[in-house]
């Protein structure tokens, strides 16, 4: 199995592990600062993966898809780890201590354009911070070894490109 693979296998459980237990501890067991410095911890898992996929460019491994995909992970872990603690931390107040149930609210008109320009603002932060990364590793490499690379730097700016379409731009048309 591929170093890199395996390492994002591990951060990935990691994170629920880390997450799910920060929930037990907080709302089942009431133990907060230890919740709290498990909590904080769980950037440890991108720096993990982070020093894994620069170590093992910096000792001449030739990039691959999964060095792309680690970008893609730390990136979105980044940007999107709070939401989706926030998210499982709404509905363990709600089950295991009598908090309100998380509603999804149904947007329309402009509130719906502004949801999809936030969301859309939140992932250019994460597809930056993807580019960054696999920007970083064109120094690490050969140029003859970029081709994933180039890869990941082509799929993220069409993806950002496809979400500007199909997200704000779409909203936009639809609410006239």
């Amino acid at each position: 199995m591929n170093l890199i693979f395996l390492a994002i296998i591990i951060g990935e459980i990691a994170f629920w592990i880390f997450l799910v237990s920060e929930l037990l501890l907080r709302y089942v067991w009431g133990l907060n600062k230890l919740s709290i410095i498990l909590l904080a911890s769980t950037p440890l898992i991108d720096i993990f993966l982070l020093i894994i996929t620069f170590i093992d460019l910096s000792n001449g491994t030739k990039p691959h898809f999964f060095h792309g995909l680690s970008a893609t992970y730390i990136g979105f872990s980044i940007t999107y780890g709070h939401k989706t603690i926030k998210w499982a931390d709404q509905w363990a107040a709600y089950k295991w201590a009598s908090g309100e149930r998380p509603e999804k609210k149904k947007l329309h008109g402009k509130e719906k354009v502004k949801y999809q320009w936030r969301e859309f603002s939140r992932f250019f932060v994460c597809a930056v911070i993807i580019l960054t990364l696999v920007g970083i590793a064109f120094f690490i490499v050969p140029f003859e070894d970029t081709f994933w690379l180039i890869y990941w730097v082509v799929n993220i700016i069409g993806t950002v490109i496809i979400w500007l379409v199909f997200g704000p731009v779409k909203s936009i048309l639809n609410n006239k």
